[in-house]
């Protein structure tokens, strides 16, 4: 029980930040870089020494689904208005077959009037020294709920979470760079997001089952870019918490057990400036 209450002070931290009881609720975050949730995925499993069994997945049907996607705005679980929220919208990938550092910054995140399935992105991304600006749409295709067999739901009815429901869904998105930089292309592929409706109606990201789409990590981008002419194409993936997984790509990538350390074999891959507060965000993208 100690283990627990430990989790919800670390997950409180970057998690209150998504909470909506409504469409007109204002969120609040913390200013402070993302820490991994290695600890509070093993804190709710029932025995940190079995192997995981796969999550019972139950898929709305359409009409579920519609009326879900009319009752719910999930803006607020990419993007907080809020001054303070900055390193709330900033994220981190991999791209290319090297996996070099990218980084993302979603300015603004608004949901389709029409469409309730549909938001509208626009942000910044940072590849090196090349800050370029992209706009595009995310689609959500299919939604589901799920129950977590390998987690200790006694836990759930606690304060830090009165869970009511479990979901996990699918989209498809389109991120468009600048055409007037030179070499911006399109960003595309699927996007897996893992979150959970309090009792209350709050809706915030879940991190807590690694054999989930999302890998644990809140959401997750994977796919590909493309410049605009079509000659070059390169992997990409990016998420909330992209430590959940990140082992699984380069292998003790990550070597830390909660705040983040970065295994130094990786760290010329842009990685050694991560704990600089540099809010290159701010900054006009580059017009080349």
């Amino acid at each position: 029980m100690k283990k627990f209450f430990l989790l919800l002070g670390m997950t409180a931290l970057t998690m209150h930040c998504t909470r909506q009881t409504n469409e007109s609720a204002k969120p609040t975050a913390i200013p402070v870089k993302l820490v991994t949730h290695k600890d509070a995925i093993d804190s709710l499993r029932k025995d940190t020494n079995a192997v995981l069994k796969p999550l019972k997945i139950s898929t709305l049907t359409n009409e579920q689904q519609a009326i879900f996607w009319n009752n719910h705005d999930l803006s607020y679980l990419f993007f907080s208005p809020e001054p303070e929220s900055s390193y709330f919208n900033r994220l981190d990938g991999f791209y290319g077959d090297d996996r070099y550092r990218i980084e993302l910054y979603f300015a603004q995140v608004t949901r389709d009037s029409l469409q309730p399935n549909v938001y509208h992105f626009k942000g910044k991304n940072r590849f090196k020294k090349n800050i370029t600006d992209f706009e595009g749409t995310v689609t959500l295709t299919k939604l589901s709920t799920f129950q977590d067999p390998n987690l200790n739901e006694e836990h759930y009815g606690h304060d830090e979470f009165e869970l009511k429901e479990a979901y996990t869904a699918e989209a498809t998105f389109e991120l468009k760079e600048n055409e007037a930089t030179k070499g911006s292309g399109v960003f595309s592929g699927k996007m897996f997001i893992d979150f959970f409706e309090r009792k209350d109606g709050q809706v915030e990201l879940w991190y807590f089952s690694p054999n989930s789409l999302a890998q644990a990590s809140g959401f997750k981008f994977e796919g590909t870019w493309q410049n605009y002419r079509k000659t070059l194409t390169k992997p990409v993936v990016w998420a909330k918490d992209l430590f959940a997984f990140s082992n699984n790509i380069l292998t003790d990538f990550s070597i830390g057990e909660r705040d983040v350390e970065i295994n130094k074999k990786y760290r010329h891959l842009g990685w050694d400036s991560y704990w600089e507060n540099d809010e290159w965000w701010q900054e006009a993208a580059t017009i080349q």
